[in-house]
């Protein structure tokens, strides 16, 4: 099995997670809070090739870790669509709220029932699933886990390219996912713009366990949506986060977010060889206004330079040809003849945004010398710079004309 979260060939083993369920409500509970506490969505978009570890990632979730009782404020809910045994066999996707009774069982209460073959890799379905959790849930704080492949700004346009190994792949949005009826051949995913324009409600946060989407223009395209956002610039191993302590974390904790991303950098720091390979990083998406008015001031005034940046000497995170279009933020400042003025504007900006950032310095077999928490675009990549000028970043800062 491949160790990466990016696609590559192999079928998912599926096991039956009804085996560490109750689907049995203990009678005589005490009643529930009307308004609860905090809210925590696990979207788990995985019919597709990761469907084996977000499997896993869910049985960590809900029975190795902290799962609330159904009094307590706190609400755990898994929305999951994943492979059955066949790429080609259509499944049910579902959302349930997983709690303990009185009698310390976990139960696993069915929300939501979508018809089958329901692709989670839609707007329309993440606008579905998290409409019916804001009106179900009445709560001070709603969070989301989105667990996929990603590929954060890039357009979903269905592109088929190659992979080192030779595999045919695609370089995908957000969330890409596999057709019952056609196999591995029809792939879909979903927009930057459309996932953002897809969030009915505020959230406090966004965890993406996913690849690439540790970009500046996934932050500012969401800033609206979402106070917080934690996510990686480069791959992530397929193991993704730790989510024996993630439901903890996010639930029992007011600094939960900045532990989930510490805990990742510092498991994967402990580890050795290729798996000793992480970026992660969490904004303010409040404060991205701020950076987008001072790129927008340098990018203006350095055009001829920045227009002549060559892309092979900045950081980048991407390993292979297909996904080399993230690069370091500030490594494309680097490029620049920045003034002390306009360096020190910069770096506050850059203070302001970034709560957290880490890497092990390595992704696999790419070295990662350069590192702000925040990859980018670079100019003179020039694939897809019509599409980014569609990009609310390229909007306010202008770095593609």
């Amino acid at each position: 099995m491949n160790p990466y979260r990016i696609f590559l060939t192999g079928i998912a083993a599926i096991s039956a997670l009804a085996t560490f369920f109750s689907c049995e409500r203990p009678q005589h509970e005490e009643a529930e809070p009307a308004v609860k506490d905090r809210v925590l969505l696990y979207y788990a978009a995985g019919f597709n090739n990761l469907t084996s570890y977000l499997e896993e990632d869910i049985e960590e979730l809900c029975t190795k870790g902290y799962v609330p009782s159904r009094t307590s404020g706190n609400v755990l809910l898994v929305f999951q669509n994943l492979a059955d045994g066949s790429y080609s066999k259509a499944v049910t996707p579902i959302l349930y709220r997983v709690y303990k009774g009185s009698d310390g069982k976990t139960v696993k209460d069915v929300v939501l029932t979508l018809e089958k073959g329901t692709v989670a890799a839609s707007a329309g379905t993440l606008n579905k699933v998290l409409a019916t959790v804001r009106e179900r849930y009445d709560s001070y704080e709603y969070g989301m886990i989105f667990s996929s492949h990603a590929t954060g700004w890039l357009p979903a346009s269905g592109t088929v390219v190659r992979a080192m190994s030779g595999d045919t792949v695609s370089p995908s949005s957000i969330g890409n996912e596999y057709s019952p009826e056609t196999g591995t051949s029809v792939q879909y995913e979903i927009d930057l713009q459309d996932f953002a324009d897809a969030i009915p409600m505020h959230l406090d946060y966004i965890l993406f366990d996913a690849c690439f989407m540790g970009g500046v223009e996934v932050a500012y395209e969401l800033k609206d949506v979402c106070d917080m956002i934690a996510f990686s610039q480069a791959e992530v191993i397929a193991d993704g986060f730790d989510y024996t302590t993630m439901a903890s974390c996010l639930l029992q904790s007011s600094s939960g977010l900045y532990d989930v991303c510490k805990n990742y950098y510092e498991h994967y720091m402990n580890l050795s060889g290729e798996y000793r390979s992480a970026t992660v990083s969490l904004v303010d998406c409040s404060r991205m206004e701020d950076l987008a008015s001072v790129c927008k001031e340098i990018y203006g005034s350095h055009r001829i330079e920045l227009d002549g940046i060559d892309p092979s000497y900045v950081q980048c995170f991407g390993r292979i040809p297909e996904h080399r279009y993230f690069y370091d933020l500030k490594d494309i400042m680097n490029q620049l003849d920045l003034s002390a003025a306009e360096q020190d504007a910069f770096d506050a900006a850059m203070n302001g945004c970034i709560i957290y950032a880490a890497t092990t310095g390595q992704m696999i077999n790419l070295a990662i010398d350069e590192f702000c928490g925040l990859s980018s675009y670079c100019p003179n990549k020039n694939k897809y710079d019509d599409f980014y000028k569609t990009l609310a970043w390229n909007q306010a800062t202008g770095m593609i004309q």
